[in-house]
């Protein structure tokens, strides 16, 4: 689901994610805030947000993005894929803003990156 869907769309296909029609959303940044779904047991970041179309990365909405799992009290998992050097150096980043370590790179190429478990802060 992105942007350009119309309204009653995206709302059709929120409520079918909801209810348990749907068992997989795909999503660009236009639900990393404002969907408050229980079931949501993992988030996986295809990318890593920037600001704009910068390359500065954006940990406000990574925070929003892996706060969609683990919510009201429950245990999520979030996955960060990266696929160059420069998406490497966003995630570490955002990393260290959260204080949150992450594998060394030397690591990286025998082991996906995987935040540990959390539990949300937003209830």
């Amino acid at each position: 689901m992105h942007g350009a869907f119309e309204g009653a769309d995206r709302d059709r296909i929120l409520e079918d994610f909801r209810n348990g029609r749907a068992k997989v959303l795909i999503t660009t940044n236009v639900l990393a805030r404002g969907i408050d779904v229980q079931s949501v047991t993992m988030v996986i970041n295809y990318d890593i947000p920037t600001k704009g179309r910068g390359d500065e990365p954006d940990p406000e909405t990574y925070l929003h993005r892996i706060g969609r799992t683990g919510r009201f009290g429950r245990v999520g998992v979030s996955i960060s894929f990266i696929f160059d050097e420069k998406s490497y150096k966003a995630l570490v980043s955002i990393a260290k803003q959260f204080s949150k370590k992450i594998l060394p790179r030397q690591f990286c190429e025998e082991a996906p990156l995987i935040f540990p478990r959390h539990r949300s802060p937003i209830s």
